[in-house]
């Protein structure tokens, strides 16, 4: 593309940023599907367990076609704002289901996105979905993808089981075993609060302010907070040195507390072998989530550092404009943008 230049020959913004956009490569990481069968099966389990949900529910969602579009209208979108790969994965909830549905619907879903990223091997890879109502299935699920299609890891989508149950859990310290023995990151993608916190926490307001503030304003990455913590708290990461989770939306709160936790859980209260903020540091990466808000952003810089931002936009639910401008006018060296554009993904994924 031919450079634009003022009378003077000088080179405008405008024609830097075509200069880096040239050069620099955007990896996205949470980028999302639906699988219909798996949608199909939990519909009814989900609207008992949150029955507000139907309101963004994705299937009623305006963008329902693109979640289940991983074809050409998707790259497109892709090629016209620069972003080069999207690391694909499903907005589904297989842990609602028995064991002898989620496992089939699992595999048939994460062969779905196989064909997917076969297909278009430059510009698509993927999480899988895994059946956690079977916590030993749900490891061999994880190992399959990994080792016979290449898959990147494992997306979890709020908490991995029905009821007051979090990851640490020690039923599901097989599949945190063996995304550590993988070296495959799991992201910790935020879900709906359980309905007796949903009455508690967030009824009794107008219905248009209950979905947004008990989902996607606030409660569900109180939620996914609540879940990283607590793998922390449980020793997990110290008793699994390989294991990797990543936190959207810039740590589900988590980093904006770390001193405030550490003050509050020193090791010898807590018992571990580092403090909170040196196992984050340590195993755990963040993305924006398409949360391309500057504050948030430098303030993670200065606390967890470029070495720990992966990118992401969060599409369909929010668009891939915008996402390759906010890096590329962030106030950073451009060694550091490009770590958070592609090769903190690159080495993490080994992509």
């Amino acid at each position: 593309m031919a450079e634009k230049t003022t009378g003077t020959g000088a080179q405008t913004s405008e024609t830097a940023l075509i200069s880096r956009r040239s050069v620099m490569k955007l990896i996205m990481l949470e980028e999302h599907a639906t699988d219909p069968a798996i949608t199909e099966a939990t519909k009814h389990m989900l609207h008992e367990a949150a029955p507000y949900i139907l309101d963004f529910d994705p299937t009623r969602h305006e963008n329902a076609q693109i979640l289940e579009n991983l074809d050409q209208n998707r790259i497109a979108d892709m090629d016209a704002n620069g972003i080069d790969i999207q690391v694909i994965s499903l907005s589904n909830y297989p842990q609602l289901l028995s064991s002898e549905e989620a496992v089939p619907l699992c595999r048939a879903a994460n062969e779905r996105l196989a064909a997917a990223v076969k297909k278009y091997p430059d510009r698509f890879a993927a999480f899988a979905s895994l059946p956690l109502s079977n916590p030993a299935a749900a490891a061999a699920e994880l190992e399959r993808t990994v080792t016979a299609h290449g898959f990147k890891g494992a997306l979890i989508l709020g908490r991995p089981g029905v009821g007051p149950v979090f990851l640490d859990d020690p039923r599901y310290m097989p599949v945190l075993a063996k995304a550590g023995e993988l070296q495959v990151p799991l992201y910790l993608h935020p879900g709906f609060p359980q309905r007796d916190v949903q009455n508690i926490y967030y009824a009794g307001l107008n219905p248009v302010v209950t979905v947004p503030i008990s989902t996607y304003g606030w409660g569900w990455h109180n939620e996914a907070g609540i879940q990283v913590l607590r793998l922390i708290l449980s020793g997990a990461f110290d008793t699994i040195p390989g294991l990797t989770v990543i936190a959207g939306h810039w740590g589900e709160m988590v980093p904006f507390f770390l001193d405030r936790l550490d003050a509050a859980l020193p090791k010898d209260v807590t018992g571990l072998k580092r403090t909170i903020i040196e196992t984050f540091r340590d195993q755990i990466y963040v993305t924006p989530s398409g949360m391309f808000t500057m504050p948030h952003f430098m303030f993670i810089m200065d606390v967890l550092g470029a070495d720990r931002i992966l990118y992401s936009v969060d599409y369909p639910y929010h668009p891939n404009g915008g996402a390759r401008g906010f890096l590329e006018t962030a106030p950073i060296s451009q060694t550091d943008r490009e770590k958070i554009a592609h090769r903190n993904a690159e080495r993490l994924l080994r992509l």
